[in-house]
């Protein structure tokens, strides 16, 4: 996140939130004590406030963008995670009550639409400002989240449902 610009952590917070953060979950404290180790490796490096707060704005080196470099050159044969209470749910509803399923095929529609919804207002706005890639990464967002949907739908009729 960085090599977009230098950044404190909380600002490192907020540019996650509203970016990556929807796709690739991980504890908030990272933002805060991984830029003191990466600013260690020589991959950031640090500049503090001298007075109020003291906060410490980080930005990527030349080290560290050849570090990301790498990175981003290495393979990827990892599977995608899949981490999705509703499927979850619905794995173990053999042991639920009546009607949990339909809540479950109800909610989850509501969910994955909103978001889809979301992802599509945030495209609108960012299209014509953001970079290529990242635009790819939303409308992938998009599609797996209208997948998604369309999955708790049909399962909804299945059930009944309305």
């Amino acid at each position: 996140m960085l090599a977009h610009g230098p950044a404190t952590s909380y600002d490192l917070k907020q540019r996650v939130g509203g970016t990556i953060g929807n796709f690739w979950a991980f504890a908030h404290s990272q933002l805060y004590d991984e830029p003191a180790r990466l600013a260690e490796a020589g991959l950031l490096v640090a500049s503090e406030e001298e007075g109020g707060r003291r906060r410490r704005t980080y930005s990527i080196t030349d080290l560290g963008r050849a570090a990301l470099r790498e990175w981003l050159s290495a393979p990827t044969p990892d599977q995608t995670e899949v981490r999705d209470l509703g499927l979850l749910k619905l794995f173990f509803s053999t042991f639920g009550a009546d009607g949990d399923l339909a809540t479950l095929a109800h909610d989850r529609f509501e969910s994955h639409r909103a978001r889809a919804d979301e992802y599509a207002r945030m495209y609108e706005v960012l299209v014509p400002h953001a970079d290529p890639w990242s635009m790819k990464s939303l409308e992938l967002g998009i599609r797996i989240e209208r997948c998604a949907q369309e999955f708790w739908a049909e399962f909804r009729d299945e059930l009944g449902g309305a």
